[in-house]
């Protein structure tokens, strides 16, 4: 559970985030939405604990473990984040950019947690490769089998689909659906209305930098905030077609 009291986030005069009050259930897949520049990105670096708030605080809670941002705790690795640029090194092949950070965390077993990644993600034709060397579907996947072999137990992804065609989408797709499945707790950013529909177990609404709206698959139904009910509107005018 991610609680969020007064939380307000700015980058020089710029306020970003302003008195944010939410409670976010962790289990199943979240869809954070909203327009540009509403603040989704900078929400969910601080769920990731990369940025701390200006004001107020942000605690989460994994089991018995407790974080909170006033007291500089960090939940690595068992909250990971992978960024709509994946930050791939150029330098090293895809099974050396999984490694890199399983060894900087000194963990054990790394050649058997790519092993089983690689297996995971149907990446076995091209992970000796570099990042130039792959399309933007199978980076992304590298990115999150890259994340996912930390075996955190929350993954935050900033706008996973960005620059995927629907084939490579639908790819990323099985493979989200398959984490959750397995236990993993994920919370996306996404502007997709199709992707939230179909598998979002929650959906935040952000909206000139406050939460506009959180609920479960009901809010598609009857929105409340003004984006949900433009996006909405706009899906269902689309739906008819000419």
């Amino acid at each position: 559970m991610y609680t969020l009291e007064h939380v307000m986030k700015s980058y020089g005069a710029n306020v970003v985030l302003k008195d944010v009050n939410c409670r976010i259930p962790l289990g199943g897949l979240v869809t954070i939405m909203g327009p540009s520049g509403a603040g989704k990105s900078t929400l969910l670096r601080l769920l990731s604990f990369l940025e701390t708030p200006d004001f107020g605080y942000l605690h989460l809670q994994l089991d018995a473990h407790h974080f909170d941002s006033r007291k500089g705790e960090k939940p690595w690795p068992k909250v990971t984040l992978v960024f709509q640029r994946q930050f791939l090194w150029p330098h090293l092949t895809l099974r050396d950019n999984i490694a890199l950070p399983l060894k900087t965390a000194g963990l054990s077993n790394i050649c058997s947690r790519i092993e089983d990644v690689t297996n995971l993600f149907d990446m076995s034709s091209f992970i000796d490769r570099y990042p130039n060397e792959v399309s933007a579907g199978q980076a992304q996947r590298v990115a999150l089998a890259r994340a996912f072999a930390l075996e955190p137990q929350v993954i935050l992804l900033d706008e996973a689909h960005f620059g995927l065609d629907l084939e490579q989408q639908k790819t990323l797709n099985d493979h989200l659906i398959a984490l959750r499945d397995s236990g993993v707790a994920l919370i996306v950013v996404t502007h997709s209305l199709d992707f939230a529909r179909k598998f979002a177990d929650r959906i935040v609404v952000v909206e000139n930098g406050s939460i506009a709206e959180l609920g479960g698959q009901v809010i598609l139904k009857n929105p409340a905030s003004a984006y949900l009910r433009r996006a909405v509107g706009l899906s269902e005018v689309g739906s008819k077609g000419c």
